[in-house]
């Protein structure tokens, strides 16, 4: 399995056993997501896992497991930083924005698409 597909498989692993049993609205809305960051993985070049992994990770903090400050970014990315089951750090790119949603991804694709169409 390369790194990318190892990023994206350890996110959704991740996102799955922190939200859907106790959250399954939530769960539901996070495969929503992940399934949008990856339609958009043909224009992203060496992104796409990036944007996938962000995307299945984005709402963890919601999670009754780890949600301490009712501000759920904080409380996903503080997890992440400091959780003893996060494996992969090192697949990580440094500055990486877990508060990504499904606005954010249809913004950046329709960005996209305009500057496409103005070329």
């Amino acid at each position: 399995m390369s790194t990318e597909a190892a990023l994206v498989t350890w996110a959704a692993t991740l996102a799955q056993s922190l939200l859907e049993q106790p959250l399954p609205r939530r769960w539901a809305h996070t495969i929503g997501v992940a399934e949008a960051a990856r339609e958009l993985a043909p224009g992203l070049r060496g992104m796409a896992s990036t944007l996938e992994a962000a995307a299945w990770l984005h709402d963890i903090g919601y999670s009754p497991v780890i949600a301490a400050s009712g501000f759920h970014p904080a409380d996903g990315a503080r997890y992440l930083r400091d959780g003893t089951d996060c494996g992969p750090h090192d697949l990580l790119p440094r500055g990486t924005s877990f508060g990504i949603g499904v606005r954010g991804v249809r913004a950046w694709a329709s960005a996209s698409r305009r500057r496409v169409r103005d070329a």
